[in-house]
């Protein structure tokens, strides 16, 4: 029984031999050549479209990109939102993923690199998508009318009412 060091790799030389009671001997020799497991994660960095942690975006869409290493070889770099949706990276030591479908609120995003020994080493991104408001603010007119049109004698009068938006109403205006 032989114990190897606990170096990456070792070659050891056993030879055997034998002998007869008339002194013939033979003999065989083995090279065992040990290589320790790659028991190292990979790391993986963000540099698109920040190196940080967070990012906060108006668009639907995002495209991330960074770079992947280990001391043996990134096999493959996989994603996925916990919103929904995942994939593999293109490319592996430099990577990128395009057109990343995010939802309104916190997405967070989880890259991870993998090697051939089944390690893996993972990066997260959190991205706040707001998405634009594109509803306009509605109006009405509570006195002296609801309707669009009233008719007085008086040369000062009020007018009250709402405005409501999906978002919040920051102005009422009027003009005459």
């Amino acid at each position: 029984l032989h114990s190897f060091p606990t170096r990456r790799s070792s070659d050891l030389t056993l030879t055997f031999t034998a002998k007869d009671t008339a002194g013939n001997q033979g003999g065989k020799t083995l090279v065992v050549t040990y290589t320790a497991p790659d028991t190292s994660a990979p790391t993986i960095a963000l540099s698109s479209p920040t190196s940080g942690g967070s990012y906060a975006t108006g668009s639907s869409s995002l495209t991330v990109s960074g770079t992947a290493a280990d001391n043996v070889g990134v096999t493959q770099v996989t994603w996925k939102n916990d919103r929904g949706g995942s994939g593999t990276a293109s490319g592996t030591s430099s990577w990128s993923v395009s057109n990343i479908q995010l939802t309104a609120g916190t997405n967070t995003l989880t890259f991870t690199a993998n090697d051939a020994a089944g390690n893996n080493g993972s990066q997260t991104l959190v991205v706040t998508y707001s998405a634009p408001d594109t509803t306009a603010p509605t109006v009405s007119l509570s006195t002296p009318v609801s309707g669009g049109s009233y008719a007085t004698e008086s040369a000062a009068m009020m007018v009250t009412g709402t405005a409501t938006d999906n978002v919040g109403v920051t102005q009422v205006a009027w003009k005459n």
